[in-house]
């Protein structure tokens, strides 16, 4: 992946502050009830482990994985009792908690605070007691949290110390309040986020608080159900039905962007293969797209070991995608639990809603200014890469919704062409991060 490239196009390509719906669409109104998952980077979110011999927090590898938007990323917590700390860029109403992770045999127990006390502090409020790990594996506590805090302290006490891909926490901002900001002044992330930062997955393009939309789901249902494929929850979920010449599904991105990753989420036994058509066009909204005679620009396969699988992919300018479910057999639906895009957008130069503050460089030196997100204003028009405004309402030329095109075109209906390759299955962790990937056995397990 070619990072520094992919940011400075995007650069170019987002120039407002916040990123606007397009005419046409009334998505907004359906994604009220979802709420933002407040445990990211891009939010401002920082991990780091209790040292029992220093007696002190020090940063983690788990933090690129753990807070990025990739739900395949993956790292382990470390065996037996350990103490992570989850500090938020400002305090705010934590309402529940959730993790996406391998099976694993143990426990967890979290507490609420107002500063980053050492463990077993009498400023620590206990608020969930030896919570088995696989009851909020992909589901929330049963009893919600609801407590104001700045500081989640995560004692974990596990023996089978499985690959932890996500960690979600919600609060009562709905994700669709946000949107990803242009910072007015490039930042030293470091002093906040600490050593382990992984840009190249920390913004999901179809997110809803990226202000991405499903606008098609062929198994039916309300707009509003179809989201829950893009709102940062793995405990929600939609079904694709089979289909063969146009697509089960249709996402919109807010804008052109250069997309070069992809990852999907689903059930463990899934078996089949899921094809993905970068779209150069956004189709209007509830319909699907035609791919009679069209090649796939991404497969990924699932074979039942594994409920996840990503792909990198020649860097590709789009505005939307659409998905394609083959199963291996029969009629079985594809349950989606969790689909991320990536654009490689730097945490340096973009955020999500204002939540990073201002960073102070050193003692005398001038704090970065940050473009603050105003979630009540009036969406603002955006410029493209291509010039042209993403809120004139002509997001179809002539009916047709093309295909969009990498770097070096090619026929997209010649089948001896092949798609991208998938990485999976199983998740992991690319390149970029400041410590080894983790290609071992443990990402193609569950």
């Amino acid at each position: 992946m070619k990072t520094p490239a992919l940011v400075t196009i995007l650069a170019t390509a987002i120039s407002a502050v916040a990123l606007a719906e397009p005419k046409g669409t009334s998505t907004s109104s359906h994604v009220q009830g979802f709420p933002k998952n407040i445990a990211r980077q891009h939010s401002g979110a920082n991990l780091s482990l209790f040292d029992d011999k220093n007696n002190r927090y020090s940063a983690t590898e788990a933090a690129a994985a753990w807070l990025d938007d990739d739900i395949t990323t993956g790292w382990p917590a470390l065996a037996g009792k350990q103490h992570y700390l989850l500090q938020f860029a400002e305090p705010q109403l934590v309402t529940n908690f959730e993790l996406s992770t391998k099976s694993a045999t143990g426990t967890i127990s979290i507490y609420t605070g107002d500063r980053d006390a050492a463990p077993g502090d009498k400023a620590w409020t206990l608020v969930a007691k030896d919570v088995p790990v696989e009851s909020v594996n992909n589901q929330k506590l049963p009893r919600p949290i609801n407590k104001y805090a700045k500081y989640l302290l995560i004692e974990t006490n596990i023996a089978d110390s499985g690959s932890i891909y996500s960690l979600n926490v919600f609060g009562e901002r709905s994700a669709a309040s946000t949107a990803i900001l242009k910072r007015a002044q490039s930042v030293d992330v470091k002093p906040l986020l600490g050593d382990f930062v992984n840009n190249q997955t920390a913004f999901n393009m179809a997110g809803i608080y990226a202000k991405g939309a499903v606008t098609y789901a062929n198994a039916g249902g309300a707009n509003a159900t179809w989201q829950r494929a893009i709102d940062d929850d793995p405990e929600t979920s939609i079904s694709i039905k089979p289909s063969t010449a146009e697509s089960g599904m249709v996402v919109r991105f807010d804008g052109v962007h250069p997309l070069s990753r992809l990852s999907l989420l689903t059930n463990p036994k899934a078996r089949g293969k899921v094809d993905i058509f970068l779209l150069s066009e956004a189709p209007q909204p509830g319909a699907p797209v035609s791919l009679e005679g069209i090649t796939p620009s991404v497969s990924l396969t699932f074979d039942g070991t594994s409920p996840r699988t990503s792909a990198d992919f020649a860097e590709t300018q789009a505005s939307a995608m659409a998905l394609r479910w083959t199963p291996e057999s029969g009629e079985a639906s594809f349950t989606l639990r969790e689909v991320n895009v990536f654009a490689d957008l730097n945490l340096s130069d973009y955020e999500v809603g204002g939540a990073i503050p201002a960073i102070t460089q050193g003692p005398g030196a001038k704090g970065s200014d940050v473009a603050k997100g105003n979630e009540d204003a009036e969406p603002k028009e955006k410029s493209l890469a291509d010039g042209k405004s993403q809120l004139d309402g002509k997001s179809v030329l002539d009916g047709k919704t093309p295909i969009a095109l990498g770097p070096n075109p090619r026929n997209f209906k010649d089948a001896s062409n092949p798609p991208a390759v998938a990485r999976g299955p199983g998740g992991f962790l690319p390149g970029g991060l400041g410590f080894p990937p983790n290609f071992g056995p443990d990402p193609v397990s569950q």
